[in-house]
């Protein structure tokens, strides 16, 4: 993908661009734009604090954001952008003024050189550093009419658009017909059976598993088209309620079909031990850490975001929305599996919020589903997958593609597509 460049000239230009890089139009948050140089090289959003919380509150809330800004390497500079619903008009001075000063002055202290601070009001915007911002702030049609929407329009005219919502619809459902979720339930019902059928008569199995072949069929999804038919996705609804398969094919939806094939291989030779020995899989797995042999461990080190080798966005995206249709088409109990890759995928764009809104949707169905469980521990301790963090390659491989914003004057960034938020 060739970098998209887009020049910014003033405060407002850059607000226009900060949806934009995002991803979705921040609300009731604080975003943290970070520049290596005159560019930037990620961003963070994150829960705007409650007014009036007590300083230490606001102070530990400021170090906690700043620390996360150190972890992205080369940062040296920042701009914090805080979205709320207050107004210009029922505030002395600029809104959230007194956690704005507390962010800046934690973010000055740990090294960074502050660019500018701003906010986006419902009514207004304005600069925290700027002492000729007049009373009621500025009009938010200086954002809304910037000239960046032209630039951004033309230099992304090659690609396929992004619409913008806001985080909230990043989880909306999608409307399926009552018919097509009635024939996707039965044919699901008959692949169930027929997996049930092949547990008591084994010779059923090779044809069985040519028809569902995991790495195939993951691989041959994200070629579907929208929506897929109701076959395909009852194919891969039925494939993924088994655990195994559901985390192989969210890896490689993620990172391939080559760690696809890995996962896969994997979880066979695990069944085969565990059939030949009796043991249960953590005894397995357990058994090969303590000798130094964890088959297991790359796999999961991706599934808790411990490496630093990123993604392939696309894929991603293709998957998320094809898994948002395959949940609208769902049977209820068989939801749980699909919002839970859903979570994951989320998390590993960075999209900490909406892949909490798919757990809590997974956990309404199944209080118990342990997928369910381990996530949103994950989510609730804020970790962040390490490549999040990881400067992408320059050298025109794989996993390089980012889109570069050109700096004019004092504006202008190099932004990385692993835009995150908490």
């Amino acid at each position: 993908m060739h970098p998209t460049i887009v020049k910014a000239q003033k405060a407002q230009d850059f607000l226009a661009l900060v949806p934009q890089l995002l991803g979705f139009v921040p609300e009731t948050s604080v975003v943290l734009v970070a520049f290596r140089g005159n560019r930037t090289c990620g961003a963070l959003r994150f829960n705007l604090p409650d007014d009036g919380a007590p300083h230490k509150v606001y102070k530990r809330i400021a170090t906690t954001l700043a620390g996360m800004l150190c972890k992205i390497p080369g940062v040296d500079a920042a701009v914090p952008v805080i979205y709320t619903a207050d107004a210009f008009g029922g505030t002395p001075g600029i809104p959230r003024e007194r956690f704005a000063e507390i962010l800046n002055r934690r973010l000055e202290l740990s090294g960074f050189l502050l660019r500018d601070s701003l906010c986006v009001a419902a009514d207004a915007w304005g600069s925290y550093l700027d002492p000729g911002c007049p009373a009621g702030g500025r009009p938010l049609s200086d954002i809304a009419e910037s000239p960046i929407f032209e630039a951004v329009d033309q230099e992304s005219a090659a690609q396929t658009p992004r619409p913008l919502g806001t985080l909230q619809n990043g989880a909306d459902p999608i409307e399926v017909s009552l018919a097509a979720r009635e024939r996707l339930a039965r044919i699901y019902r008959r692949y169930r059976h027929l997996l049930a059928r092949a547990e008591n008569a084994p010779e059923l199995f090779p044809t069985l598993g040519f028809v569902l072949d995991p790495v195939a069929t993951a691989e041959a999804a994200l070629t579907w088209p929208n929506p897929p038919t109701e076959e395909d996705a009852a194919a891969l609804l039925v494939l993924v309620q088994g655990p195994p398969n559901r985390d192989q094919i969210m890896v490689q939806f993620a990172f391939g079909r080559a760690e696809g094939v890995r996962a896969h291989e994997m979880n066979h030779r695990y069944a085969r031990l565990q059939d030949e020995t009796g043991r249960s899989l953590d005894d397995l797995v357990t058994e090969e850490f303590s000798t130094g042999e964890p088959t297991a461990k790359h796999t999961s080190d991706i599934m808790l975001g411990l490496q630093r080798e990123r993604p392939d966005v696309d894929r991603i995206r293709v998957a998320i929305t094809l898994l948002r249709t395959v949940v609208a088409m769902a049977p209820r109990s068989a939801k749980p599996a699909p919002l839970c890759m859903l979570a994951w995928l989320s998390w590993a764009l960075g999209s900490g919020s909406v892949a909490g809104q798919y757990v809590d949707q997974a956990l309404a169905i199944d209080s118990h589903y342990s997928m369910a469980t381990l996530l949103d521990l994950l989510l609730r301790s804020g970790h962040l997958p390490e490549w999040a963090f990881a400067v992408p390659r320059d050298d025109g491989e794989e996993g390089d593609e980012h889109d570069e914003y050109e700096p004019d004057d004092d504006w202008g960034d190099d932004f990385d597509e692993f835009a995150t938020d908490s």
